[in-house]
């Protein structure tokens, strides 16, 4: 029998060849990394500051003394009569920040804010929720704004369903007539409310 020896060295010389592509895979990582570090060197070495970069400043700030606190006199107390424990929230000086800051003045109190006049208009009052969502969806396709609001009424659960809140009559009046030209019944109601 004759064997082919032939064939058996081609076999092995592709097997050195691909060692060879295994070995030069290799050596290209190793290139990159190593040409990577190099230019991140070369980045960091062009971008570091250095003294000569910065101008000195020419003299330093002058720091002046902080101004002299506001001293307010004590009051002297009379020893004959009952005062409360704590001032009243409602006698006390109302401040801001702005009013204090001058200190050659003496605060003013702020003035107290009047009660602000809000207007809804009330368009139903259902026991269905699913029932008020619907209505509300309608209201709001006209563009409205609209609140349902849950409340209890002789031990029944309704579901108010409200359009607003306006800021003055006219503005509700308005808003009730476009109500009715939809064919919606609205009744104007009116609250206070302290800011």
């Amino acid at each position: 029998m004759a064997r082919d020896y032939k064939d058996n060295e081609s076999r092995r010389g592709g097997y050195a060849q691909h060692g060879r592509k295994s070995g030069g895979l290799f050596k290209g990582v190793l290139l990159g990394i190593l040409l990577s570090l190099l230019l991140a060197g070369a980045l960091l070495w062009l971008l570091w500051p250095r003294s000569q970069d910065f101008k000195p400043a020419a003299s330093a700030p002058e720091l002046q003394p902080p101004p002299a606190a506001i001293v307010t006199p004590a009051k002297p107390a009379d020893a004959g009569l009952d005062t409360p424990a704590g001032p009243d929230k409602a006698d006390a000086p109302n401040y801001t920040f702005y009013d204090i800051l001058p200190g050659d003045r003496a605060p003013k109190p702020l003035p107290a804010k009047p009660n602000v006049e809000r207007w809804w208009l009330q368009v139903a009052a259902l026991k269905n929720a699913s029932d008020a969502d619907a209505l509300r969806a309608k209201l709001a396709l006209l563009n409205f704004s609209v609140v349902v609001e849950p409340t209890t009424q002789n031990e029944t659960m309704l579901y108010r369903v409200r359009v607003g809140p306006f800021s003055d009559q006219a503005a509700a009046d308005s808003a009730q007539k476009k109500l009715a030209e939809n064919k919606f019944e609205a009744r104007p109601l009116k609250e206070a409310v302290n800011p």
